[in-house]
């Protein structure tokens, strides 16, 4: 009899353990699931703002005649103009943020398949570094992403917020010439403005 009496507050304790386990659980990961709503409507936008996400073009058309085997250093011009995408031009005097997450690049037109473009470095209008890379080679279709350097990509993200366009600077060194191609360097931006 008292082994039962035992074995009964055994079962109720243990019912009792896993009530409060239970409870624990519940309360901790309703508190945590509260916590990540609030979180989350507090990062949400107001009505009053807009984000939007665009892929900025920019085409540096290089066409180099001279012969050089040894090599050449290189540099060329290039705009970049947010003020004509039909994506912003609704809220061009109405942006209170832009951000430069990625710049990629497309190769085409290339006359030579093993030329390559070598530290090639892109320039805001200021002379401050906006991306690296420490080869390029241009064979037709080829794809790849420059590292990005904060002072210049703070730079040029203050000149696309306040006038909307600067004057970009490609430079490096051609590893021979003569050669042509079309490099496309796409500046993915995000952007937050006024809805009004």
């Amino acid at each position: 009899m008292q082994f039962q009496i035992i074995q009964k507050a055994y079962v109720v304790g243990l019912l009792y353990f896993y009530i409060m386990l239970a409870y624990n659980i519940f309360f901790r990961s309703g508190g945590v699931l509260l916590f990540g709503l609030c979180l989350l409507f507090s990062q949400c936008q107001d009505d009053d703002t807009i984000l939007l996400s665009i892929t900025q073009p920019v085409v540096f058309s290089i066409n180099e005649a001279a012969v050089n085997s040894s090599g050449k250093d290189f540099e060329i011009n290039a705009g970049i103009d947010i003020r004509n995408n039909a994506e912003v031009i609704d809220y061009l005097n109405k942006i209170e943020a832009l951000e430069i997450n990625l710049i990629d690049f497309t190769i085409s037109g290339s006359s030579s398949a093993d030329i390559s473009l070598l530290n090639g470095i892109i320039e805001t209008s200021s002379g401050l570094d906006v991306t690296e890379a420490r080869q390029i080679l241009f064979t037709n279709s080829s794809t790849g992403k420059f590292n990005l350097q904060p002072p210049g990509i703070n730079d040029l993200s203050t000149r696309l917020k306040g006038s909307g366009h600067d004057n970009l600077k490609l430079l490096g060194r051609l590893t021979r010439t003569p050669f042509t191609c079309t490099l496309t360097v796409n500046f993915h931006l995000l952007i937050k403005a006024r809805a009004s």
